[in-house]
């Protein structure tokens, strides 16, 4: 499955609830701390309430400004999760199915 396929897919939890969609992505840069031979491994999902748009760098803390589109995707993406790949137990074209008791984390770096 490619990047793209992933997002906009529908995110159920355990339960069959809707969570929302798959909005973004997260890696981590795994390897020797050197840097050297360093992979990036998919570290988990964003999921928002709305199907569409990007945080467009605006979830991290430090990034504020022009404050009018600052505030604009706050309110867009209220609500938006953090889940972890691990905790993904289904994925197919009809969405993303999570474990049961899968963590929901601020979506903020």
């Amino acid at each position: 499955m490619l990047l793209t396929e992933l997002l906009e897919l529908p995110v159920h939890a355990d339960d069959g609830a809707r969570l929302g969609y798959v909005n973004d992505v997260r890696f981590v840069l795994a390897g020797p701390p050197d840097g050297r031979l360093a992979r990036a491994e998919l570290y988990g999902l964003v999921v928002s309430p709305h199907r569409r748009g990007s945080f467009l760098g605006y979830e991290r803390h430090d990034v504020d400004a022009p404050a009018l589109i600052n505030v604009f995707l706050r309110r867009r993406h209220a609500g938006s999760v953090l889940v972890l790949w691990t905790d993904v137990v289904g994925l197919g074209p009809d969405g993303v199915r999570l474990a049961d008791g899968a963590r929901r984390y601020d979506a903020a770096l």
